[in-house]
């Protein structure tokens, strides 16, 4: 079956690079101000910093949005990039000491954090990675480098506190999210299946008739095309009431959707009790074996009739087109013909199928 569903896991990769990009611009624009801060013996570890770890990070980010499978390399990669960024930040922070006794800010810390939970969009589990490790370095900065004096646990456990808050904040919006997408395929699903069959609606026949067409056309496939009618329906409707009317209904649907079960087949509730069916890959002769599995399964089910003009078991009429198609062919043109075929079962005495001749494509 065709459907239109939003992938969860895909990335919007030129917001992303332009994202990256702003990342990049972010840290070039740092050196300017804090090589005026830095006294001259740091200007080499800082350049080391910036420029030979984290910009290159960030920009081996920015190059692996080029690869095919990156959508699957998208959480992994994100976390490591910004928690490399991050370390570099740290190593810069153990030189200054060490080199010139410099305390060097360790606010850009939680500054790569939140750019990467908010910005970059890192998942929760991710960020509380991330959040865990940066905190990890961090302390062992402390511990092993007296930079901070007695302010050491305070400004940890100002960190600590930030990445806290960060994460409830990436919790709430991942949740938000979820419900977002849950909504929204309901309601994706609602627009584009008939609540009686559960067969997808006449508007989702229309989208997805035209893009089998393509791919047809595209990869010189045979099409089918069949249009399914139940034989006086209206009478038995009358007669047994609206109610026998849907299980009707709801059988035919059933008995398409055993027959046409596979992924390249479209079944389809056209309005009342018409159906559609748009299949790829059939020969005319498997179309119409498909058609007579359809007819049979109406004499297997014997679903008892005779009110009106309607014959002693409720039975369908078929019309169908199986064909080659090209770029020219219009889906408008298919249906016509499937439906001539299909009045013309119905005046040869219904119960049956007839076959449109598949070389008479020319525009009528």
């Amino acid at each position: 079956m065709y459907m239109d569903v939003p992938s969860e896991t895909s990335v919007n990769l030129k917001k992303l690079r332009i994202t990256l990009s702003m990342g990049g611009l972010l840290i070039l624009s740092f050196i300017g101000i804090d090589l005026l801060l830095l006294p001259e013996v740091l200007h080499q570890a800082y350049y080391i910093s910036r420029l030979g770890m984290q910009f290159p990070f960030l920009l081996t980010l920015y190059l692996l949005t080029f690869l095919s499978n990156y959508n699957a390399l998208h959480k992994h990669v994100l976390w490591l990039g910004v928690l490399g960024i991050t370390y570099a930040n740290f190593w810069l922070l153990v030189q200054c000491w060490t080199q010139a006794g410099l305390v060097f800010a360790w606010e850009g810390t939680l500054l790569y954090g939140l750019f990467g939970m908010f910005i970059l969009r890192i998942n929760f589990i991710y960020s509380l990675m991330y959040a865990v490790l940066s905190l990890v370095g961090f302390a062992w900065i402390i511990i092993h480098y007296p930079m901070y004096g007695e302010l050491g646990s305070i400004k940890f456990g100002f960190l600590l506190c930030g990445f806290a808050v960060s994460l409830v904040g990436v919790k709430q919006i991942e949740s938000g999210f979820k419900r977002f997408q849950h909504v929204n395929k309901k309601l994706l699903y609602l627009n584009q299946i008939d609540p009686l069959t559960e067969l997808y609606n006449r508007g989702a026949m229309e989208q997805n008739f035209q893009r089998m067409l393509s791919i047809a056309a595209r990869t010189n496939t045979r099409i089918s095309v069949f249009i399914v009618d139940l034989d006086n329906f209206k009478d038995f409707n009358d007669g047994y009431g609206h109610l026998r009317g849907d299980d009707v209904i709801q059988l035919q649907a059933q008995i398409l959707r055993q027959i046409f079960n596979r992924e390249t087949d479209m079944v389809a509730r056209f309005g009342g009790e018409e159906f559609v069916v748009v299949s790829l890959g059939n020969t005319t002769a498997e179309s119409e074996a498909q058609a007579t599995r359809v007819l049979a399964a109406w004499q297997q089910n014997n679903v008892a009739h005779g009110k009106g003009k309607g014959q002693r078991i409720v039975s369908c009429s078929i019309g169908l087109i199986n064909t080659e198609v090209d770029k020219s062919t219009e889906k408008e043109r298919l249906f016509e013909m499937a439906d001539s075929a299909l009045y013309e079962a119905k005046n040869r005495g219904r119960a049956r199928y007839v076959s449109a001749i598949s070389c008479e494509l020319a525009p009528a």
